[in-house]
């Protein structure tokens, strides 16, 4: 097959990938395998795919064979680095971008070399590399939001959101997060009061809200409250607000709740290390590691790192 045709086939597989049409970029590469396979764009792609449809086992084995394969693709260590950061290992994914930059420099490997360093608590560089990401992206903006709240500077980070939204208005993420900021810099009592007179109003505290009012009660000492609360809309959460409630739970030792919010969203996060430590030290407090050894069982197959966990909690039952 010609270069002109793997050409075409390389350019529809970036189309596809940047469109989000994964199955059809799953059809491209299987074309491209056939006509490419040992090729770096094809392993390149295969990787891109695996990280876009979130299957993050299969494409950190995949970027740690990639990285020895072609140790000076940019392109290879930066997806590498993108696994990494998703499965939340910030060193590995900093030592990734780190590399990246320095075989091919871009602005975008240091706006995410900006964002692991922030996950891993080193603002001051951090901040620099973001910075300089915001001068070609406004999206950086939301990252130094999230840095500034990390640094628990609310004024600067509702400052950045708003600097979004004003070119950005209808963004439904930003005016979330600027709305649950705002929730973090009231008084408990104030959020409290505010989130009694919805209900008597017949309406519900807005999802993005839900985790800061139920840390607030149980910092008060409303745990009846937190729990009811959490009771009456379990079933409705969606899974990055139920993700973050469970450690609310965990922080404020409700483990039960924690452990049975971590459980409900076991799956997605397979890979993440911290989730699953977090959901057996829950478990364990709450008499609840019977049901963390068959939610295991049913995974096993999936996710076969689990046998060693499973083996090891279960001498703890």
């Amino acid at each position: 097959m010609s270069n002109r045709v793997v050409g075409i086939l390389r350019q529809n597989m970036r189309r596809a990938l940047s469109e989000g049409r994964l199955q059809e970029a799953e059809q491209i590469l299987a074309q491209l395998k056939i006509e490419d396979p040992l090729g770096r764009e094809t392993r390149g792609f295969e990787l891109e795919l695996y990280l876009n449809a979130n299957r993050l086992t299969e494409a950190r084995a995949l970027a740690r064979q990639l990285c020895r394969l072609f140790p000076e693709s940019g392109r290879i260590f930066f997806l590498a680095g993108k696994v990494a950061y998703r499965l939340k290992h910030y060193e590995e994914a900093e030592a990734h971008f780190r590399e990246s930059q320095r075989i091919y420099p871009t602005w975008r490997t240091q706006h995410w070399l900006g964002k692991a360093l922030t996950q891993a608590g080193r603002f001051d560089e951090a901040e620099s590399l973001l910075l300089v990401a915001r001068e070609h992206t406004e999206a950086a903006l939301l990252d130094i939001a999230w840095l500034h709240e990390r640094r628990s500077d609310l004024d600067a980070a509702l400052k950045a959101y708003d600097d979004y939204l004003e070119a950005h208005p209808g963004d439904q993420y930003a005016g979330e997060q600027r709305v649950r900021v705002k929730a973090r810099m009231l008084e408990p009592e104030t959020l409290i009061e505010e989130a009694s007179a919805l209900k008597e109003m017949g309406e519900e505290v807005p999802a993005s809200l839900f985790p800061e009012l139920v840390e607030k009660l149980f910092a008060t000492g409303e745990t009846t409250r937190a729990r009811e609360e959490i009771g009456a809309r379990m079933e409705l959460l969606d899974a990055r607000t139920a993700v973050r409630l469970a450690w609310t739970c965990y922080k404020a030792r409700a483990y039960d709740l924690a452990c049975t919010l971590f459980l409900a969203h076991l799956r997605p996060n397979l890979a993440n290390y911290k989730y699953l430590n977090t959901l057996e030290a829950a478990a364990a407090r709450s008499n609840r590691i019977p049901l963390v050894l068959q939610a295991y069982d049913s995974l096993l197959q999936e996710a076969p790192h689990l046998w060693g966990r499973r083996k090891s909690l279960s001498r703890r039952h």
